[in-house]
């Protein structure tokens, strides 16, 4: 017997309530908080900066978004993760952010993916 979720409520009871949620308002307020800087950033080349910085403010756009339970003795823990494509423009994106929520809807990590070669960021080098 092969069991299956694709026609089980669970995807529109999930739909529904991730409609109530203003979900590029979560990374507008994670990038305000940051002061829409980066510190202590390492690239895709292991390359150290100080600090990342947009020359324009970013704006996020939600590109994708997933559920997980992580089992434990107590009852399961459930995280929801937001993908984020940076832009600027319609047409440049400057990198992405995947920022990590718990059931409460906090932050609880947080991952960028930043294009230091672009002319609208501010990449800082490490030398230490």
């Amino acid at each position: 017997m092969t069991t299956t979720l694709k026609a089980h409520p669970i995807w529109q009871n999930l739909s529904q309530a991730l409609a109530q949620i203003d979900l590029n308002q979560i990374a507008r307020q994670h990038l305000q908080d940051c002061k829409f800087e980066i510190h202590g950033y390492w690239d895709e080349n292991d390359q150290p900066y100080e600090t990342i910085r947009f020359k324009q403010t970013p704006t996020p756009q939600l590109i994708s978004s997933s559920i997980g339970v992580t089992p434990n003795q107590t009852g399961n823990t459930y995280w929801l993760q937001l993908r984020y494509a940076l832009n600027i423009s319609l047409s440049v994106t400057v990198g992405e952010l995947l920022l990590i929520l718990n059931d409460s809807l906090e932050v609880i990590d947080e991952n960028w993916f930043i294009n230091v070669q672009s002319p609208y960021v501010v990449a800082v080098i490490d030398h230490n």
